[in-house]
């Protein structure tokens, strides 16, 4: 099932040479200008996909966006041998047909996860599994909700965008859902972002930022 309504976004350079978008509606860049590519391979690889000692993971993003973390995701684990089960939540579907502009890969399975049906679990490859929700992630009862994750990629826009997706209410939806030793990674270390992790029930540490910002967050569930 397509998703009723999409978005053109428009395109902007970043610092290392890749591009991002900007929301029509929100205003804000899908990435730091600093370096889009550079951003998610920091934050969401490096420190999230990489750090997880397991053959089989379950991976919740929060915003799907441009697609890139996704696709970084999918060539990590072919590279590694990973099976990936990766479900994301998107409220701003953005039009497919902006896959091709982007130039992060002429690979068409970039295309394939922009492609891809909504709201139902579609395999990109054998070892790739994608389900794209077209959805409020702060709605209750959300199709999200159903079993548990390894690790959650927080994407979301800026917390001066979107406060009510960094509430301490939703990190502890998400909580309950990550498996004990489960992972939340996000590129936002303000004082209110940790300090909600924390009243979530995570174990919130601060790590190097990606391309020169100081700080990143790695927030995870005790066992």
């Amino acid at each position: 099932m397509h998703p009723l309504r999409t978005i053109t976004p428009t395109l902007e350079p970043t610092d290392d040479g890749s591009v991002t978008l900007r929301h029509p509606l929100l205003g804000d860049t899908y990435h730091s200008l600093r370096g889009a590519v550079g951003e998610a391979a920091h934050v969401y690889i490096a420190n999230g996909l990489a750090a997880l000692p397991l053959n089989v993971v379950r991976i919740l993003e929060v915003g799907f966006g441009s697609g890139l973390n996704a696709w970084l995701s999918l060539r990590y684990g072919e590279e590694h041998g990973l099976v990936i089960d990766y479900r994301t939540v998107e409220r701003y579907p953005v039009d497919p047909d902006m896959a091709g502009r982007l130039g992060y890969t002429d690979d068409p399975r970039f295309v394939a996860l922009h492609r891809a049906p909504w709201n139902m679990p579609v395999p990109i490859t054998d070892r790739f599994r994608l389900t794209k929700y077209d959805a409020d992630l702060t709605a209750p009862d959300g199709a999200w909700e159903v079993g548990d994750y390894d690790l959650v990629y927080f994407d979301a826009f800026a917390p001066d965008t979107q406060p009510e997706l960094w509430s301490e209410a939703l990190f502890r939806r998400i909580c309950a859902r990550l498996a004990a030793g489960g992972m939340l990674v996000t590129y936002s270390a303000k004082g209110c972002v940790k300090q909600a992790l924390r009243a979530a029930g995570l174990e919130v540490h601060r790590l190097p930022g990606a391309l020169g910002k100081h700080h990143m967050v790695r927030a995870v569930k005790p066992r």
